[in-house]
């Protein structure tokens, strides 16, 4: 189940032994009974809530799709463990099942009367153009059946609906059953034909104008008229009727093909202005967002200027109240994404001991809607896929329409003039506020003070304040948070904490060799992998020679499922289908991979590959990994310019993590001690005075002249001459680097002092 509650009746496993509440007190009591050896406890809700989070509690999954293991009293798993891995016309009818029974979702069980669903099934049907028969009318049942997909009676959305509501809103309750029976379902229509016909609808839909069905029909007939010259007479497509076009222009809206789509200026200056959508209770409606801070932060041991983070936020639309945010230098990402929610959903008892505030963080739970804009890092597949199975509905806002979102952004501007802009080293909101102020001089708060300052200002201050504009007419974000709990609300939870932060991380295909995984010239090894890989190499001798009817579904079925955590590489998490679970795969070499981010990687071996010229080695990156941190940092000691050491502290991983709730797991790598402009002798700066690296920084400085900079050249030129070539038989240790930190590549993309 993907949204659970403690509640009356809520059934779960704890140490191998059945727990079920019983009763619910004041003041957050819940009275729990063992069903196993008996006995009853009284435990606070957030006490079972930090066994949740430590992966100690896992609730009972109900009738559909639960998987009942031999040692354990009930079930506890889904045999759909991975949405993902489904077939997309089975993934596409859940979610056609969930938008038909989504607005149902908002009336009473009172109202949803069968007399109410046969009127709104026959709206359905007639709103399509479909033939809806009455219920009950003697007719075969042949002709009455309907294929995947067009099924709208009234007894169907009944199912679904019950299906839906009994899984704690889980899309995979919608999943259609079709594993268990024949080819029913399935398409009558080629499907090279098919792909023709949804690739001149997407193309209508990208270039709308005035055009009619039969225009759009004889596209299609063109396009397979183009298709079969060059294919034999055995094999030539046939043209589908314009029947067909029809129904798939009905399926698509008639509105986005055939017709001229209206400009924003023109929607806007034409449609009536509505207030926005008013929640009625806490985690109904979460925005989420990112901006640049308008602050520039410094470094915590030499003080100098690094540049301005990226801060991502998730607020509750309710109470006004910040469920969670994430603060890091690289750019918006689904790396920022997952950290935010993964800070949002899981408890934060521990902010008040970290950061010194005088109130604590009670904000937890499960969203239900999910409110985003149109950046990438938002509308990807690895954010749609983990919220359908976490039951979070994600709704995109239209482009160019941050109205939509008005409380997160309006937090945006309390947030820049409530703390940012009165923080020495701000720049302001735009360049005219800043006048002849200089805020890289000014700047002095480090990424670590300015974290506790963001706790205190929003634990402390913003929501112990009075808001308009949130809850019925106004109120304080601690307060409405509070009278939510105290009325009843119980957050929900996924039922598994270690399952959710697998559902969160982003995921690839790979195969399975005989010596392991390969991931980004990584590999990966564990005997768990022998049983998965032999049973896929019997499914593939399996299918040699079958018509793959399927097209890209039938490429994965010889690959596996591969989940990561970006920020480190240590451990990939690979998807048993057999088992219906998630992996732990450690790399082969620990010491180079454990704590290291897909950023830095990717960069590592990008230098391998320009300037190494052959195939990638892992004791090369090794050594190379080493070797670029010694020269990064002692250019992040040098340097004075806020782009190069911004882009030096993401390298570094310096403070990039701000969690505090999150595992080791999913925690940056620690920041290694670098030295300081302090430690940095003159007798050094004179030893490699003939690194042109640091020519550029002392010509930077004006500290060096024109001969000292012409006697560095010819050095390097005769250095250059007497330098030996490196074996590729070399040993690590023995392989010696030459970053030219002048040329593209390596100094431009990191900002370094050219």
């Amino acid at each position: 189940m993907a949204r659970l509650r403690f509640t009356v009746g809520t059934r779960y496993l704890y140490d191998n032994q059945v727990y079920v509440i019983s009763q619910l007190l004041a003041d957050n009591k819940i009275v729990v009974e063992n069903q196993s050896f008996g006995g009853s406890v009284t435990l606070s809700r957030e006490e079972l809530a930090d066994l949740w989070k430590e992966e100690k509690i896992r609730f009972e999954s109900h009738k559909r799709y639960a998987k009942k293991e031999p040692n354990t009293p009930f079930s506890v798993e889904y045999t759909i463990t991975d949405f993902q891995q489904l077939p997309s016309s089975r993934r596409d009818e859940a979610r056609r099942r969930y938008e038909i029974i989504r607005p149902l979702l908002d009336l009473s069980p009172e109202e949803r009367t069968r007399e109410y669903l046969k009127e709104y099934a026959q709206k359905l049907a007639s709103a399509q153009n479909v033939q809806s028969l009455p219920l009950g009318s003697p007719k075969n049942p042949r002709q009455t059946s309907k294929h995947i997909g067009q099924a709208i009676g009234r007894s169907s959305i009944e199912m679904w609906l019950e299906a839906f509501i009994e899984s704690g809103y889980d899309i995979r309750s919608l999943v259609p059953e079709t594993d268990r029976h024949g080819g029913k379902g399935k398409a009558r229509i080629n499907a090279e034909t098919d792909r023709i016909i949804k690739s001149v609808l997407e193309e209508c839909k990208s270039h709308p104008k005035q055009r009619t069905v039969e225009d759009v029909h004889l596209t299609i007939v063109n396009r397979i008229a183009d298709e079969n010259k060059f294919l034999p007479p055995s094999e030539k497509l046939t043209p589908p009727g314009i029947a067909t076009t029809y129904r798939r222009i009905n399926a698509e809206g008639k509105a986005s093909i055939l017709r001229r789509r209206a400009s924003r200026l023109e929607a806007q200056a034409d449609n009536p202005v509505y207030p926005g959508p008013k929640p009625t209770r806490i985690l109904e409606r979460v925005e989420i967002d990112d901006t640049p801070l308008d602050l520039i932060v410094v470094d915590l041991e030499d003080r100098l200027p690094i540049g301005r983070p990226t801060l991502m936020y998730a607020i509750d639309a309710y109470s006004g109240f910040l469920c969670g945010l994430y603060v890091g230098f690289e750019p918006p990402s689904y790396l920022a994404v997952q950290n935010c929610l993964l800070h949002s959903i899981l408890p934060k008892p521990d902010c008040q001991e970290i950061y010194g505030t005088k109130h604590s963080w009670p904000v937890y739970g499960l969203p239900e809607t999910l409110i985003v804009d149109n950046g990438k890092h938002y509308i990807c597949n690895h954010l749609e896929n983990a919220c359908g199975q976490l039951g979070i509905n994600v709704h995109e806002m239209p482009i160019r329409t941050p109205w939509f979102k008005g409380r997160i952004e309006r937090f945006f501007r309390t947030n820049n003039t409530g703390l940012i802009h009165s923080l020495p080293g701000t720049t302001f909101s735009n360049i005219i506020e800043c006048g002849d102020y200089d805020p890289q001089k000014s700047a002095c708060i480090s990424l670590t003070a300015f974290m506790e300052l963001l706790h205190v200002f929003l634990l402390d201050k913003y929501s112990q304040e009075w808001h308009d504009g949130i809850g019925e007419s106004g109120g304080v974000p601690a307060k409405l948070w509070e009278e939510s709990l105290q009325s009843g609300f119980i957050p929900c939870l996924h039922e598994d904490a270690r399952e959710l932060r697998c559902i969160l991380y982003p995921g690839e295909y790979r195969s399975i060799q005989r010596s392991g995984i390969d991931f980004e010239s990584l590999r990966y090894q564990h005997p768990s992998l022998a049983p998965i890989r032999s049973r896929l190499k019997k499914q593939q001798n399996r299918s040699k020679g079958e018509k793959d009817d399927e097209g890209s579904e039938k490429s994965k079925e010889n690959l596996v499922h591969v989940k990561y955590n970006p920020a480190d590489l240590g451990m990939i998490y690979v998807y048993d289908d057999e088992k219906h679970t998630w992996l732990e795969i450690p790399a082969v070499d620990p010491e180079y991979a454990k704590g290291l981010s897909i950023w830095k990687h990717r960069i590592i071996r990008k230098y391998i590959l320009q300037k190494r010229k052959k195939a990638v080695n892992i004791y090369e990156l090794a050594a190379t990994k080493q070797h670029m941190q010694e020269i990064v940092e002692r250019e992040y000691a040098l340097t004075r310019k806020s782009r190069g050491r911004k882009k030096g502290a993401r390298f570094l991983g310096i403070d990039t993590t701000i969690t505090p709730t999150t595992s080791s797991e999913d925690s940056q790598p620690a920041t290694p001690k670098r030295k300081g402009p302090e430690d940095v002798k003159a007798s050094d700066v004179q030893e490699n005075a003939s690194n042109e690296s640091m020519q550029a920084v002392t010509a930077t400085d004006g500290s060096a002249s024109l001969s000292t900079q012409k006697e560095g050249k010819a050095r390097k030129k005769r250095e250059k001459k007497n330098t030996p070539q490196t074996n590729e038989s070399t040993s690590p240790s023995q392989i010696t680097f030459q970053l030219d930190l002048s040329e593209e590549g390596w100094g431009g993309d990191y900002g370094l002092p050219l």
